[in-house]
């Protein structure tokens, strides 16, 4: 008969291995809480190390050895400094236990100081505090579809509800979760499909993020802006195409002087645009800054080869600032080595 033999060993085993901390404020500092591990085997326990995910967890502990049937205590400190909302860390105990890991958990909520709202979401609105209000998608070519997101954070203590305005044929956005609690945060994101943009270029559209408390009909609201700068693909031509693709060229180099301008008069200047390629020139869009009291007429769109369109540029000086006048045009066409062309509208404003 065989006789079975028992090996002695340590055994861990936790009373608390998860701990809410609940709602508490950034402005209090630092909290713990203590977690208790009892030896239950039959030779010393001993703690070989502790992990935690960052340095916003700390863990503190006695080294020595816990003898079977004594119980030894872990305390977990987390720092709230900078970090507001809803939080979940882990913290690792190694132990010369088989298995060797335990994973504890701690919880909690953050509600942050208004120095730290202020940082990490400066936009407001009623109780919803906004992470920026610019999306800047940057460019895009049209099939290339691109998604960005920004976060949102309840400030108050209701419940609110949030919906979002603006929706267009190539701005899609959506709010995940539209109904927030307390200290949380929900996420505005703006899916963009360049191919359904209204213009070449710059695109400028506004969303506006509502607001109110979970039963109130008291709204409030506030704009984001998204913008994108809408380009043409050429990545898809071939060799062929771009031996026969349209070249453009300006008549006026990358400046178009005004000279001495009288202060509230109306000046006007044109410049030629030229097809040097093969293939057919079309134009997409000439614009300038908004505000600026400038007017862009072009007599054609589409240039045949070796031929030109003539853009005629009036400046009207009345609400100018400043004596020195500099706006740069864009010109964007279908020529895949120069699409985008920059000319600086320049001059002196006489204000006497």
């Amino acid at each position: 008969m065989m006789a079975l033999s028992v090996v002695a060993q340590p055994q861990v085993t936790w009373l608390e291995k998860q701990h809410d901390f609940g709602v508490f404020k950034e402005e209090n500092g630092k909290v713990s809480c203590q977690m208790r591990a009892v030896n239950t085997g039959t030779e010393p326990l001993i703690i070989i190390k502790t992990q935690v995910g960052c340095g916003c967890t700390a863990i503190n502990y006695n080294e020595d050895a816990i003898q079977p049937g004594d119980t030894a205590t872990v305390i977990i400190t987390y720092n709230p400094s900078g970090r507001p909302g809803q939080f979940t860390k882990e913290a690792l105990i190694f132990t010369n236990t088989v298995p060797k890991r335990s994973v504890l958990e701690i919880t909690g909520n953050v509600i942050p100081t208004d120095a730290t709202l202020d940082k990490q979401y400066p936009l407001q609105s009623g109780a919803l505090r906004i992470s920026q209000k610019n999306i800047p998608f940057g460019e895009l070519t049209k099939g290339k579809n691109r998604t960005l997101y920004l976060s949102a954070y309840n400030a108050s203590t209701d419940t609110i509800v949030v919906s979002v305005k603006g929706r267009k044929e190539h701005i899609r956005p959506s709010l995940v979760p539209d109904t927030v609690p307390p200290a949380r945060v929900t996420a505005l994101t703006v899916h963009y499909l360049p191919g359904h943009a209204p213009q070449w270029g710059l695109n400028t559209d506004t969303l506006t993020l509502v607001n109110h408390p979970l039963g109130s009909a008291l709204e409030s609201s506030a704009d984001v802006y998204v913008m994108a700068q809408v380009m043409e693909n050429f990545g898809e031509l071939s060799e062929q195409q771009r031996r026969n693709a349209p070249v453009v060229a300006v008549d006026c180099d990358d400046r178009l002087d005004f000279g001495t301008m009288t202060a509230g008069k109306t000046v006007t200047r044109t410049f030629k645009v030229t097809n040097k390629g093969k293939d057919q020139l079309i134009i997409r869009r000439l614009w300038v800054p908004e505000d600026e009291d400038i007017t862009i007429k072009v007599d054609r769109t589409e240039v045949k080869r070796s031929k030109s369109a003539t853009v005629t540029v009036t400046v009207d000086t009345t609400h100018t600032q400043g004596e020195l006048f500099n706006v740069p045009l864009t010109l964007l066409c279908n020529d895949p080595e120069s699409p985008r062309l920059t000319i600086r509208l320049v001059g002196i404003i006489d204000k006497e």
